[in-house]
């Protein structure tokens, strides 16, 4: 896990300028966004068409960027049979020799791979009140449909030994719960991690699986107005957390990142389950761990939170949802 962090790109705004102009052909300004472990940026061309040039971690493999490449394109072509358009994601645009992954110099001499997306207008949810009813629901509704599309396909690449699987959520918390400071906090994460040791990771197995997006997050779901007062899911970004695993957990996912800062977090996972049922109906296997699964996203959250911050510990993106995510495991630690 620290060396993901530690082999971050470390590229300037100037140098995704030259880069759009030397690959792709036009002249543009940059302005950095949030990752985790890539480096990406907001192209605005003098045009303005609007793009993000991703720039990937050097310990990702080009394997797992064609596996995503592949799954936005698969997005692009089954969307309107599926969900009748209400999945929206980015699509691949390529360089002016006609690649869609380049290799681009690093910093130390090292070669990176390189893609430039198309730029998905709206907000993300993180920037948007209410989260009411309405906008709930079609969060679950957007990733139910999501996953009745990628519910039949597949890449070799998605089967991988990923740090930020449900499945593997048991393991990553036991690595890492010592690094929780506090005992107080530490004791909390353990009852967590005894329970879902005990009574879930044994039905695992049992449930259906796919490929999922892996990070609903409130950061990475764009919302648009819909009517005078409401919002509505209109696309999701950031496909580096793919895997093939439990498709429950997508939901799971969601509802995590959704009952933040939520004075009633239950009925808020309510209306994203609802939603998602209406698009892909879960199973009862599915609903039994489901709440497991949701408190055990937000362990692994804070257990790699205090991993990755060992190694950057100025980078707050790192640590964006700490704050919240120890006041909801509080609170969740109460619920039968």
């Amino acid at each position: 896990m620290t060396s993901i962090v530690q082999h971050a790109p470390r590229f300037s705004e100037q140098d995704a300028v030259r880069l759009a102009h030397d690959f792709f052909g036009f002249e543009a300004s940059a302005g950095q966004l949030p990752s985790e472990r890539d480096q990406n940026f907001h192209l605005t061309c003098r045009t303005g068409e609007q793009y993000v040039l991703k720039v990937a971690n050097a310990t990702e493999s080009i394997e797992v960027l064609e596996f995503q490449n592949q799954v936005m394109m698969h997005i692009a072509r089954t969307k309107d049979r599926l969900t009748q358009g209400i999945v929206a994601a980015p699509e691949i645009c390529t360089s002016m020799n006609g690649e869609q992954i380049i290799s681009v110099e690093g910093l130390d001499g090292g070669a990176l791979f390189a893609r430039l997306l198309t730029y998905l207008p709206g907000k993300p949810v993180a920037r948007v009140r209410p989260h009411d009813a309405y906008l709930l629901t079609d969060l679950g509704r957007f990733f139910g449909g999501l996953d009745r599309i990628l519910a039949d396909f597949d890449h070799p690449a998605a089967h991988r030994d990923f740090h930020w699987d449900l499945k593997n959520a048991g393991r990553v918390v036991h690595r890492t719960i010592g690094l929780i400071d506090e005992p107080v906090k530490g004791d909390l994460i353990k009852r967590f991690l005894e329970r879902f040791q005990k009574k879930i990771e044994p039905q695992l197995q049992r449930l259906p699986t796919s490929v999922i997006h892996n990070d609903a997050n409130d950061n990475n779901v764009l919302v648009e107005p819909h009517g005078k007062w409401r919002n509505r899911v209109s696309g999701v970004i950031d496909f580096g957390d793919m895997v093939f695993t439990c498709t429950v957990g997508e939901v799971a996912i969601a509802c995590a990142y959704a009952m933040l800062n939520k004075a009633d977090p239950l009925t808020a996972a309510a209306h994203i389950v609802a939603g998602y049922h209406q698009n892909r109906p879960l199973t009862e296997p599915e609903l039994e761990v489901l709440f497991d699964l949701i408190c055990m996203r937000l362990c692994m959250s804070v257990c790699h939170a205090a991993d990755q911050s060992r190694v950057e510990p100025d980078n707050e993106y790192l640590r964006i949802s700490e704050k919240p995510v120890w006041a909801l495991l509080k609170k969740l630690q109460n619920i039968h």
